[in-house]
């Protein structure tokens, strides 16, 4: 639109039919509708943007959520895991435990039964 009008003004202008004044006129209208449609133009962006914006957000936030929750699956994994392993060393503690005690009854009937035999 704004191209016909900016032709429409320079073939009139060049024929010299119109004075300065509507000339001017028409510089104006031409001007505000194209700051009109420049408006129009970053509003549009705008709008674009911040739906970009937004989605952006919403993705980053369900990943973060996602991730939070990874995290705490997997730290209780690994206190699953300490746990099944104090376990684990403390049987093996209490089975050394009962042996050093076996051991020790033994050797006092060894000693028992040495000084029989002196």
């Amino acid at each position: 639109m704004v191209p016909v009008v900016m032709m429409l003004l320079v073939s009139v202008a060049g024929c010299g039919i119109v004075s300065d004044q509507t000339k001017q006129e028409a510089k104006k209208k031409v001007e505000a509708r194209k700051q009109q449609a420049e408006q129009k133009v970053e509003k549009k962006v705008d709008a674009k943007k911040q739906k970009v914006e937004q989605k952006v957000k919403k993705k980053v936030d369900t990943g973060q959520e996602e991730l939070e929750k990874k995290a705490d699956d997997l730290k209780k994994e690994v206190e699953t895991g300490q746990k099944d392993l104090k376990n684990k060393v403390d049987g093996v503690q209490k089975d050394v435990s009962d042996l050093q005690h076996k051991l020790d009854e033994l050797l006092k009937k060894l000693d028992a039964q040495e000084k029989q035999n002196k």
